[in-house]
């Protein structure tokens, strides 16, 4: 994946205003260079707010488009958002059982077979921040239940098997223990995706918790179990948007007009 992705306003290459530029006479042209590059920047930021993302990943998308200028004619509109590259060009299918292979906290089953208990937590209404909300209707079926809370806390020893090299023990890995509440039960209408094999809210908790300010609010979870045997836990591939190229080609047409009118400007002052 690339570092950043980048559209270029660059006219510093045409020798026959060069010259003229280093002596300020091209100042409309300069503005008018400086002008497209903030107009670049702007319909990025407005490409990547009406792109199908989630606002956490939207909010940074256009949080890491910026400007900046590198000669008198020479602008960069760059994006340093560290998947860019994947929303432009498009994401591979993902295979999120490798993390078995790697989480320190896989668990092995009394018949030696690797899993992870998942915890999802589901957004309320009017907020979308990590996750689309649930709907109205689930959620107001969540607030009824009675809250979960956690008891405790201790340690087991990683299924991974691994050895801390310091200590040459087990490594373990932090537990929770739970008095469960009330849980959501399934309701098939909800199968919101293809992908879902029944209704995602089944067996949702609610955690009752408060804020250092003392103000209480609650978390809605439900958790599920992936194993090496399991044949779903894939993310679909998703096709790329191509903002930045949209957006460029569009800039491309308002430079055009833009910069031919500003050096006839500068021609007729230099005149």
């Amino acid at each position: 994946m690339a570092d950043n992705l980048s559209i270029g306003v660059d006219l510093s290459d045409l020798a026959q205003v060069g010259a003229i530029v280093r002596q300020g006479m091209f100042s409309n042209l300069e503005a008018a260079v400086a002008r497209v590059a903030a107009t670049g920047v702007e319909r990025w930021q407005q490409a990547a707010h009406a792109a199908p993302l989630w606002q956490g990943e939207r909010d940074a998308y256009m949080a890491s488009i910026t400007s900046k200028q590198l000669g008198p004619l020479s602008w960069e509109i760059v994006s340093n958002y560290k998947y860019v590259e994947d929303i432009e060009t498009g994401r591979p299918p993902r295979d999120l059982k490798k993390m078995l292979d790697t989480s320190l906290k896989v668990r092995l089953s009394a018949k030696g077979v690797r899993y992870l208990i998942i915890p999802f937590r589901h957004n309320t209404p009017g907020n979308t921040a990590h996750a689309p909300a649930m709907p109205r209707e689930i959620h107001q079926s969540a607030q009824e239940l009675s809250p979960s809370r956690i008891t405790g806390q201790g340690t087991r020893q990683s299924g991974t098997g691994a050895f801390d090299m310091a200590t040459r023990k087990p490594i373990t890995v932090r537990t929770r223990k739970y008095l469960w509440g009330g849980r959501l039960e399934a309701q098939p209408e909800y199968k919101l995706k293809a992908s879902h094999r029944s209704d995602p809210y089944a067996g949702m908790v609610k955690f009752s918790t408060k804020t250092p300010g003392g103000k209480s609010y609650s978390n809605f979870l439900t958790f599920r179990v992936m194993t090496a045997n399991s044949s779903g836990w894939i993310v679909p591939a998703k096709p790329g948007l191509f903002l930045a190229r949209a957006v460029a080609d569009s800039l491309r047409r308002t430079a055009e007009l833009d910069f031919s009118a500003a050096i006839s400007l500068d021609l007729a002052s230099a005149a």
